[in-house]
């Protein structure tokens, strides 16, 4: 099959995985809970009571080993030899550097985010009144999730909004989708930026869709040079990990801030981005001196 022919393959595989996993979590928890299928999906649609918190955490983790874990895996059978980088082993600095670049990108994130607002007011109202609709679905679940109101939510939070997703994901937009578009268009560049696009689409909130974008190509590059998915993962994990562990120490008003305002830098913040531009650039600059690709030719 051609490279084109076979992206297009899997991503239909990642979207019926998504149908899958909250059809049969909706199913499967509503068995195990003793709850009618109707009281199922009302939970799950309620966000904010304890049994729509538990419904949403546990189908979200289902819905990344399943559509995600699982079709990447998939995939490494379906099209042996043309894609899927495995988990090559890589040195702990690599695993550092991800880590550091996850946390220099920080401000580069905000500032995107403010220009993505911006960008969204030339677009047709009914097409941002339709993003702000999702927006305020994944809002309400987000900051459902986030408000740890018993012991067990914050470890299994962790889990299903940190760990699972930085491993799922990067199995499937790094490991499968980037060099399946690198076959297909034969430019490393591009795929990385496509996959970082996809990378963003499924997500559905489009109010954060370009820093979201901008930083699914970064692990995307990261990928690339370090030749292993394991630096990508650990950035990616520190950067929602990060995101609940400061909503567990600052707490409800910090998430409904953060999730719906961009306030105004103050004088700290300013200090705080030119640290982070500054390691951005050593740690930049290590990545090229120390990566395995020259960017002169496509990594297949």
């Amino acid at each position: 099959m051609h490279p084109f022919g076979q992206l297009i393959f899997f991503f239909c595989m990642v979207l019926t995985g998504m149908g899958l996993a909250s059809g049969l979590g909706l199913a499967g928890l509503a068995s195990v809970f003793g709850h009618t299928t109707e009281q199922a999906m009302a939970f799950a649609s309620d966000a904010a009571s304890n049994e729509g918190k538990l419904y949403n955490l546990i189908i979200n983790g289902f819905n990344q080993v399943l559509s995600f874990g699982l079709m990447a895996w998939l995939a490494s059978k379906l099209f042996a030899g043309r894609t899927f980088l495995a988990l090559k082993p890589t040195k702990a600095s690599w695993l550092l550097v991800g880590v550091g670049l996850a946390w220099a990108a920080q401000p580069v994130i905000d500032l995107t985010f403010r220009l993505n607002g911006s960008l969204l007011s030339w677009f047709p109202k009914s097409w941002v009144e339709q993003a702000d609709r999702f927006e305020a679905l994944a809002s309400e679940v987000t900051q459902s999730m986030l408000a740890f109101d018993s012991a067990w939510q914050f470890p299994a939070t962790l889990l299903t909004v940190a760990l699972l997703p930085a491993i799922c994901e990067e199995f499937t937009f790094r490991g499968v989708i980037q060099p399946l578009a690198a076959k297909w268009t034969n430019n490393v560049h591009a795929a990385v930026w496509l996959s970082g696009f996809l990378f963003s689409a499924i997500h559905l909130q489009f109010h954060g869709f370009l820093p979201r974008m901008v930083l699914g190509a970064g692990l995307g590059y990261l990928v690339i040079y370090s030749n292993s998915l394991w630096p990508a993962i650990a950035a990616h994990f520190f950067n929602n990990a990060g995101a609940i562990l400061m909503a567990a120490v600052y707490g409800p008003e910090w998430i409904k801030q953060e999730m719906n305002a961009a306030p105004e830098w103050a004088w700290s913040d300013y200090g705080v981005a030119a640290i982070s531009f500054s390691v951005g650039i050593y740690l930049i600059r290590w990545v090229r001196k120390n990566g395995q690709w020259t960017g002169r030719h496509p990594v297949h």
